[in-house]
């Protein structure tokens, strides 16, 4: 049985599921919901998300919200990308953490105040800082890189997920990373992968 995501397909945090689905071959259904298409703030949504924040995943009678944890999830459940050991599980589970707390944050704002947010409420000083920002990640990033074709070795893991999405959104919105050789080919590898290229290449541009 295929499982029911919810949130549209422009989302970062929604790619992340559909990519990682895409890689394990698992079936899925998605249903457009927040941005444009609404939703997210009705009684009915609410009772799977209390936050009202996209993406939702419904597994029969389980529900489960913030992306991170939906990918985990289904890693564990299929087997997929799981890591050999504790110390690379605890690996992974830090870039991950990064990913949100550090990399998305500085996307999401600079998403919003350069593409999302009406004109009048758009903040170019919030742009120019989160581009700032973005370059000590890009250097950040590019150390890893020099080290590995992927974030911990010569194979994808879970953690190669979330920040594949988040660097592709800075790839939308233009930001340079010539000067960053090994985090472009990193790049140049995932547009390679077909699952990534169907859910995040080649997925709506924000807000669709």
């Amino acid at each position: 049985m295929s499982f029911t995501i919810l949130g549209r397909k422009s989302s970062a945090n929604v790619q992340k599921v559909h990519w990682i689905c895409l890689e394990a071959k698992i079936d899925f259904i998605t249903k457009n919901i927040g941005g444009k298409y609404g939703g997210h703030d009705t009684d009915e949504f609410k009772k799977l998300n209390p936050n009202g924040t996209i993406p939702v995943l419904i597994d029969q009678d389980f529900i489960l919200y913030e992306s991170n944890s939906i990918i985990k999830y289904i890693s564990n459940k299929y087997n997929f990308l799981i890591a050999k050991d504790n110390v690379i599980a605890a690996t992974i589970n830090q870039w991950m953490d990064w990913s949100s707390l550090v990399l998305g944050i500085v996307c999401a704002n600079l998403t919003a105040h350069s593409m999302l947010l009406p004109v009048e409420k758009r903040d170019s000083k919030i742009v120019s800082e989160s581009q700032n920002k973005l370059k000590d990640i890009f250097d950040i990033l590019n150390l890893q890189f020099e080290k590995n074709n992927f974030l911990l070795g010569d194979s994808l893991c879970l953690a190669d997920i979330p920040i594949g999405c988040w660097i592709n959104r800075t790839q939308i919105l233009k930001i340079d990373m010539s000067r960053h050789s090994f985090l472009t080919k990193w790049f140049d590898r995932l547009q390679d992968r077909e699952a990534f290229k169907r859910a995040v290449v080649n997925a709506p541009l924000p807000p669709n």
